[in-house]
């Protein structure tokens, strides 16, 4: 089952709102956040540049927890790789310069 990129928002938006003493952590679920509604808006431009996100969520919701969350901000991760690497796609730099 592929979930909608609205699914993987709400359940981000859901661990973010349970996330007590981690600002490391709020602050890069917060950020996937972002950068999946930017994806969203420039698909084309994204699947160009190889940085896709809502790839990695679309058939596996994210989870709560410690572990996952070091899973995700690995180095090593493409999530994370793509959130990095983001604003090298001049489109999107403009868009995140303008928020």
């Amino acid at each position: 089952m592929a979930y909608s990129l609205d699914q993987v928002i709400k359940r981000f938006k859901s661990i973010i709102k349970d996330i007590n003493n981690n600002d490391t952590q709020k602050n890069y679920y917060e950020c996937i956040v972002k950068y999946l509604k930017i994806e969203n808006k420039y698909k084309d431009v994204v699947e160009k540049s190889n940085k896709k996100i809502y790839h990695y969520f679309k058939y596996h919701l994210p989870v709560s927890g410690n572990d996952y969350f070091m899973f995700l901000y690995n180095p090593y991760n493409p999530v994370r790789f793509a959130i990095e690497t983001f604003d090298s796609i001049e489109e999107i730099k403009h868009e995140i310069n303008k928020s």
